[in-house]
């Protein structure tokens, strides 16, 4: 293959076009290899373009400013379409809408007959789990009041969207200056497929709190111990993953760092509870009843199904008027077994960490990802869009599996296919076992391998 900035150039040109074409595709869920047939040349590219910048001396002679044009250009084509993998980005809007009403949205799902005023065409119909109350926190929902100031629609979200991350890119930046590595590195990040597509054709929030959570970083390795633990606290009620992955930062004064984070946290959920509602009904729904790509969890379920355990119902529990039955399931005790598992995981790796905690080293991301990618793995559901919290991980901890997986984990979208000509949910382990096998392993051979496997990285 050439190795000549020229090259360079051809692979972001054939990259923003796949990025033109899947902008223009429209609603192909029925017809799903069409994505498939775009996401496949968009990794190929993204692979090429790392390897050929980062591995074949062309630094000097590629503009940084220009390859940045190029990630922000990948955005904006995608910004106009409508999503079609995901319909999350409806429950914002109506939120958006429910509050600058002045009605709490923990307090009536959409189909309650309280918000029959605000059901139109544009957002109700297409509102996922609509007998649900809203689960996300606090400070997601203050994105979606902005949103709404600005128009409430699926374009002026976007747009929101690609100003939080110009500010995110920033922050990374900086991040990749203080531990003096190269500054393209910033590319394995800036240029991911998944990151993109689940951020600027689905419009999922997550970038939002992705970018709170790496302030909080930012000011940590600032010694801004105690302003770091405010946007931890904005990270966590934007989306509740932080809750693991932040906790390698509070090391230092465990103890009073997280009584200000509790503290945050309650002060950030107070004004939702003035009316005597408990906030967040719909995340014990979502805790109690979905379960969706979860490898981990499907092959422990196989395994406790070969023991024949007993469901039965365990008890009934009433959220601000939202009842949820609980139930002792396979699904439960799965649930307790990844929590036992998470927690001595989070013993091993703060007591690996105590040996540098006073040097403030890169070690502290590394217990942070190894922390966020044992919650991801454990989680019963993980949608694609999650793994958008362990990609800016890999600019600092490089991983080939954990790369590969971010392509990988959209074979999950061929169920959507079967949903869209006749609303059949049912998962294949044939897709299952597509993503899986091959990240661990990866994953595995990492591991056993450390020197020859990171070595690639560790030369730029």
């Amino acid at each position: 293959m050439p190795n000549h900035p020229v090259f360079i150039l051809f692979l972001l040109l054939v990259t923003l076009i796949f990025y033109i074409i899947l902008g223009l595709s429209g609603d192909i869920c029925s017809k799903i290899e069409i994505y498939w047939l775009i996401v496949i040349p968009l990794y190929l590219t993204y692979a090429l373009v790392i390897f050929y910048i980062l591995r074949n001396k062309l630094l000097e002679r590629i503009s940084f400013l220009w390859v940045v044009i190029f990630g922000v250009l990948f955005r904006i084509v995608l910004i106009p379409s409508e999503p079609f993998l995901s319909d999350d980005i409806y429950r914002y809007l109506w939120d958006g809408k429910i509050i600058a009403s002045g009605i709490n949205p923990y307090k009536f799902a959409p189909v309650d007959i309280q918000l029959l005023q605000f059901r139109d065409q544009i957002i109700y119909p297409f509102i996922n789990f609509p007998e649900i109350a809203t689960s996300y926190p606090p400070v997601s929902q203050f994105m979606f009041l902005i949103n709404q100031w600005f128009g409430g629609s699926v374009l002026s979200w976007k747009i929101l969207l690609l100003f939080v991350e110009i500010i995110l890119f920033l922050v990374i930046f900086r991040m990749v200056q203080h531990f003096n590595l190269n500054k393209f590195r910033i590319l394995i990040y800036f240029y991911n497929p998944l990151l993109i597509i689940e951020t600027y054709s689905s419009g999922h929030l997550e970038i939002t709190g992705v970018l709170f959570f790496w302030i909080a970083i930012y000011l940590f390795y600032k010694h801004c111990d105690w302003k770091s633990i405010i946007f931890f606290a904005m990270s966590i009620m934007t989306k509740f993953i932080p809750l693991v992955s932040g906790i390698p930062f509070l090391l230092n004064k465990f103890f009073r760092k997280s009584a200000l984070l509790m503290v945050i946290c309650s002060i950030l959920l107070l004004p939702f509870m003035f009316s005597g509602i408990l906030p967040l009904p719909g995340l014990f729904s979502y805790i109690n009843r979905w379960e969706f790509n979860g490898g981990l969890y499907q092959l422990v379920i196989s395994i406790m199904n070969l023991l024949d355990i007993k469901e039965y119902q365990w008890m009934d529990v009433n959220f601000s008027g939202h009842l949820e039955t609980f139930y002792f399931s396979y699904a439960f005790f799965y649930k307790i077994l990844a929590a036992v598992i998470l927690v001595a995981v989070f013993f091993d790796q703060m007591n690996k960490l105590r040996a540098t905690s006073s040097f403030r080293s890169i070690n502290f991301i590394q217990r942070g990802f190894i922390l966020t990618a044992g919650f991801l793995l454990l989680m019963p559901t993980l949608h694609p869009w999650y793994l958008i919290w362990i990609i800016p991980f890999l600019v600092f901890i490089p991983n080939w599996s954990w790369l590969l997986f971010t392509f990988l984990i959209q074979a999950s979208y061929f169920v959507l296919k079967d949903y869209a000509l006749f609303s059949v949910w049912k998962e294949s382990v044939w897709i299952l076992l597509f993503q899986y096998v091959p990240f661990y392993a990866i994953l595995i051979w990492e591991y056993l391998d450390k020197d020859r496997i990171k070595g690639w990285f560790v030369s730029f």
